[in-house]
């Protein structure tokens, strides 16, 4: 395992455990380290991947710079939509194509997630839909075998996972931390299988 992986794992570890102890501190000291220890790959690959990769994972970093503050959620979203974006460029590039089979999968957890997110359906409904769209593309079976399918996955049910949090009542602690050390643990390793997916074959 390289340097840089392992540093990545070690500051995806550290993440997920400021999130278990309820330390802003050492969210803040982990947190904006994990997306830019994930950018030797595409910045290893050949144009326009290299460019359309770095613009996606510094849209990733943004995003979780402002998901740390109060109130930034949709520009947070905003942030991570160019994230997305930029896989979605990726997976069609390498021949990811939408298929009926996984848009009907995928309609069902959308539309729960709209209606139980109601009070904030514009966000759901948008980048929602931007990484439902991802992972419907990267579970095409084309791509079977890299990862990304699992990537694609876990991301969405991390940004899924942020939502439940967000209806969880202030009272109920252990459950909210429960869903914060579940939506770092999915989100970190949602950005590793993508990334090594796409730019590691």
């Amino acid at each position: 395992m390289s340097r840089l992986r392992r540093a990545f794992w070690l500051a995806g570890g550290a993440y997920a455990a400021s999130r278990v102890l309820g330390s802003r501190r050492l969210q803040w000291a982990s947190k904006p380290l994990v997306v830019p220890l994930l950018l030797d790959a595409p910045l290893a690959a050949s144009r326009p991947a290299r460019e359309v990769g770095v613009v996606g994972l510094l849209g990733g970093w943004v995003g979780d710079l402002l998901l740390m503050q109060e109130g930034r959620l949709h520009q947070g979203a905003a942030a991570f939509a160019v994230n997305q974006a930029a896989y979605q460029w990726l997976l069609w590039r390498a021949g990811a194509r939408v298929r009926p089979v996984p848009v009907a999968v995928h309609a069902v957890p959308l539309a729960a997630a709209a209606w139980f997110g109601r009070a904030h359906l514009g966000l759901v409904g948008t980048y929602g839909g931007m990484v439902t769209a991802t992972s419907v593309l990267a579970a095409d079976p084309a791509l079977r075998g890299r990862g990304v399918a699992a990537g694609g996955h876990l991301f969405l049910l991390s940004d899924s996972l942020i939502l439940v949090r967000m209806l969880v009542p202030a009272e109920h602690r252990a459950l909210g931390r429960g869903l914060d050390v579940a939506v770092a643990v999915t989100y970190v390793a949602a950005q590793r299988l993508l990334v090594d997916g796409l730019f590691r074959r």
